[in-house]
């Protein structure tokens, strides 16, 4: 399974980009479930990412294959910034626990739209 993220991965990176490197991979912990391989993939020009998943059938479960577009990167102005914030409080007492009770706070200041990150230079 690991060589197949790498073929994948491999494949989303050819065709020129990655003589530029303008798309890293950075493989995630699946953490407890069995058989599932995820990557986080960044776009170092535009600050794009994404979440790659494969996981294999199971009895309970069809597998697949998904990208799951997160967002795009909001720099910062300096170092340990918070950028955006979102909060969920629980709720009351027979309410069902769910992201469809949840109720978001405000984020800490306006978010405007990202501007293209410049790409890292190796040496």
């Amino acid at each position: 399974m690991h060589l197949r993220v790498v073929l994948v991965l491999s494949a989303v990176m050819s065709n020129g980009a990655q003589a530029d490197a303008r798309y890293q991979a950075v493989p995630i912990d699946a953490g407890h479930e069995f058989g599932m391989e995820k990557a986080l993939i960044l776009d170092t020009v535009a600050g794009h990412l994404w979440i790659w998943t494969e996981s294999p059938a199971t009895d309970e479960e069809p597998g697949g294959r998904y990208v799951i577009y997160q967002g795009q990167l909001t720099p910062g102005s300096r170092m340990g910034e918070v950028v955006l914030k979102q909060e969920w409080v629980m709720g009351k007492p027979g309410e069902e626990n769910s992201a469809a009770a949840a109720k978001p706070v405000a984020p800490a200041k306006t978010v405007t739209p990202a501007k293209p990150v410049a790409p890292v230079k190796r040496k």
